[in-house]
């Protein structure tokens, strides 16, 4: 009897929540136009059970209302509430810049399965909220990132990586781009963060690196969703991963004895890296208080590494897909670089002031950004107090997510949203206020001119080496296909490009 009253008072209980939960909001929420119901439970099976990469689950489920209304609502299965998505521009940018009111979410609001806690942590510049506290990472970051890379970081790590696609395509000029393109951007942030060659490029012909594997084993262990909505399964035999933190311990410790190699020699003489500028920023702060700890340090590193190379390899593989795919862009593209940079049979390096002059790729950048943002989504804002975006009165406490993507198609901003036009950028002022492929305000991506920078320069030298196509038949013949990834990043699925050498 007590056993059938038990199931009884949850089945009550279960009812009552759901009702409380999804049927009974505020005024305030009521405002606010709502994701039909249908698409609704497809957003909550699709992401959360089917595990379908975020990107195709915002464009399955989501876009059609966010083009019709530029804000809606729908309820969050996982995280148990309301949450408001916005794609007007306008919306965002008060978003982005108003931070005192429109916070990341706290620590003990993130649900983070232990896999990325044991690597990233909480204490760095992604996670931490008040302005105070990112304000001191911030500091000690914002200097390593101010100075320039030499454009020979970029151009000597492509011409390798060249070497390597012509080997490769001696068997088949069909390639897997995304392959060869996560592999030189995991080698430049290497390199460039910590002088630590990874040897991504070299693994592409043969083994890969002991570093390279502990790496992308990482990486994929944290990308398991499974294990961030069910992290008790890490308790559980048969789902406990023993390799995968034996890899990430291996990983922190080599980039713990990095970090103790540049701080404990006096007389350092090694590359001017970005770990370099930071201790350099450090040792300048006079209040001992406002310096960051050995692990806030490691953290930032760990994630400087993973944030910038999965979002710069997802950028060159996209731009590689619409340059493929749009031959006369190509063109351009390749005419410009030999204008600028001649027609030497040769690989050819830009210098700081031709990379300036190149106007015409750095729209291809930028188009590719749009409309295929490496992060469809920012991180999770919530509500401090109650307030007002736009015409809608917002409570304390509301989750808040900024949709990149759908703003970046969003029809009333963007004429013929889905179609390659680099000439867009042509005036960066008519896009100003609506491009948000890095953020915007205080917190814009730190390593943003970084990014634009690597791709520059690499672009630049692929259109002088290689024309391509698109592999025919192939998935992305309406658009780009992408796969579940950390972050949500959208990166390419099984992306297949015909190279051809043009010497």
């Amino acid at each position: 009897m007590f056993i059938i009253y038990g199931v009884y008072f949850c089945l009550f209980y279960s009812l009552y929540y759901i009702i409380k939960k999804f049927f009974i909001i505020s005024p305030e929420l009521r405002q606010i136009p709502s994701l039909p119901l249908i698409q609704t439970i497809l957003f909550n099976l699709k992401f959360y059970l089917a595990r379908e990469p975020l990107l195709g689950v915002i464009r399955h489920c989501l876009i059609e209302s966010l083009n019709k209304h530029g804000i809606l609502k729908y309820f969050d299965t996982s995280k148990k509430e309301w949450i408001i998505a916005i794609s007007k521009p306008e919306l965002m940018k008060e978003v982005f810049h108003r931070t005192d009111e429109f916070q990341k979410l706290g620590k003990n609001d993130q649900k983070m399965a232990k896999a990325e806690f044991e690597f990233i942590g909480y204490d760095n510049l992604l996670y931490e909220i008040k302005d105070v506290a990112h304000l001191r990472h911030r500091k000690v970051s914002n200097p390593a990132f101010t100075h320039g890379f030499p454009p020979e970081l970029f151009g000597n790590l492509a011409i390798e990586l060249f070497e390597v696609m012509d080997k490769v395509s001696e068997k088949s000029p069909t390639l897997e781009i995304h392959h060869f393109t996560k592999s030189f951007s995991l080698d430049v942030i290497g390199l460039a963060a910590f002088d630590c060659n990874f040897g991504g490029i070299k693994g592409i012909l043969t083994t890969k690196s002991e570093l390279e594997k502990a790496y992308d084993t990482t990486i994929d262990g944290m990308s398991d969703m499974k294990y961030v909505i069910f992290p008790i399964l890490e308790k559980i035999p048969g789902f406990r991963r023993p390799e995968l933190f034996n890899r990430i311990n291996y990983l922190n410790g080599v980039m713990l004895d990095i970090i103790k190699e540049h701080n404990d020699d006096d007389d350092y003489d090694g590359p001017r890296d970005l770990l370099y500028y930071m201790l350099k920023a450090e040792e300048a702060r006079d209040d001992l208080k406002s310096r960051l700890t050995t692990e806030e340090l490691l953290n930032n590193m760990k994630l400087f590494l993973t944030t910038g190379h999965e979002t710069s390899s997802i950028s060159l593989a996209a731009a590689i897909y619409f340059l493929g795919m749009n031959q006369e862009c190509q063109e351009k593209a390749r005419e410009e670089a030999i204008r600028i940079m001649g027609d030497e049979k040769k690989n050819i390096i830009p210098n700081s002031k031709q990379i300036k002059e190149l106007k015409y790729i750095n729209m291809v950048i930028k188009e590719t950004l749009r409309i295929h943002p490496s992060a469809p989504i920012t991180t999770v804002r919530r509500t401090q107090k109650d307030t007002r975006l736009g015409e809608y009165a917002i409570k304390e406490g509301a989750i808040l997510i900024l949709e990149i993507y759908a703003s970046h198609h969003f029809e009333e901003s963007w004429e013929e949203s889905y179609k390659f036009k680099p000439e867009r950028f042509a005036n960066e002022r008519d896009t100003a206020n609506k491009y948000f492929p890095f953020g915007s305000g205080s917190r814009i991506c730190i390593g943003m001119n970084f990014s634009l920078n690597e791709q520059r320069v690499f672009l630049a030298m692929l259109v002088r080496k290689y024309s391509w196509k698109v592999t025919e038949p192939n998935i992305h013949k309406d658009q780009l296909q992408v796969k579940p990834t950390l972050y949500g990043f959208a990166a390419p699925k099984n992306l297949e490009i015909d190279f051809k050498r043009r010497y």
